[in-house]
């Protein structure tokens, strides 16, 4: 089967600098430069070069939709305890197994990731161990897949906090910022308003939006104000 191939503009047109990509991801500082592009240390006095998780990206300084979506994924998987060298062997397996340049973004991997990671053949995996693999799947990685939706295979939109709350990161709206779905004003834009001091009822009557949604927006971008 051919690998998918990239046509919609919007999803591999460059929106986002490595520190948006970063915040919206939820990774650590540098870490989409670093996955994305690459990067280099010293070791002993000799200077070692560590190539970016999924070769052939390009060299550019911008973050498209599909590099965040790839950011957050290996995001995911970090947060799990996988070693950068095994999520670097997991790409490299999928991209075999899947036939796709970049598979982690792509709805081949949501459909047939399970099995890529309950392989036993898969000597990468059964390093990791089974266990870790198997919950690796089902309590990380497939609950974030089911918030992404895929057009012609690759990924389109996401929903960073779940389909059943209403911020979405798009690609045609918002410059690909998070955004409330149905609406297209930007989070950081409510989160704004209401640090400044205005009433959910002000906020509501500018922008046309729900409390609700307004709940959402403030969620995502004041996470910490939520769990207080």
């Amino acid at each position: 089967m051919d690998s998918v191939s990239y046509e919609h503009p919007s999803v591999k047109r460059p929106l986002y600098s490595f520190a948006e990509a970063d915040r919206i991801a939820r990774v650590s500082s540098n870490t989409s430069r670093r996955w994305l592009k690459g990067y280099h240390f010293w070791y002993d006095e000799e200077r070692r070069e560590m190539p970016p998780i999924t070769p052939g990206r390009g060299n550019q300084d911008a973050v498209s939709f599909v590099d965040l979506v790839e950011v957050a994924v290996i995001g995911k998987l970090r947060k799990r305890k996988f070693s950068l060298k095994r999520i670097r062997q997991i790409n490299a397996y999928c991209r075999l197994y899947l036939k796709e340049p970049r598979p982690l973004v792509t709805q081949k991997f949501k459909v047939a990731g399970q099995d890529i990671f309950l392989d036993d053949d898969f000597d990468v995996l059964v390093a990791v161990g089974r266990e870790a693999g198997m919950l690796a799947w089902r309590e990380v990685l497939e609950p974030f897949l089911e918030d992404v939706e895929y057009e012609n295979d690759l990924a389109r939109r996401w929903w960073p906090l779940g389909r059943d709350h209403k911020v979405v990161v798009d690609p045609d709206y918002g410059f690909g910022l998070p955004v409330i779905e149905g609406v297209g004003v930007r989070t950081e834009i409510i989160a704004e308003r209401r640090e400044a001091g205005d009433s959910m009822k002000e906020i509501t009557y500018d922008f046309g939006v729900t409390p609700d949604q307004i709940e959402d927006a403030l969620l995502w971008e004041k996470p910490e104000d939520a769990a207080a």
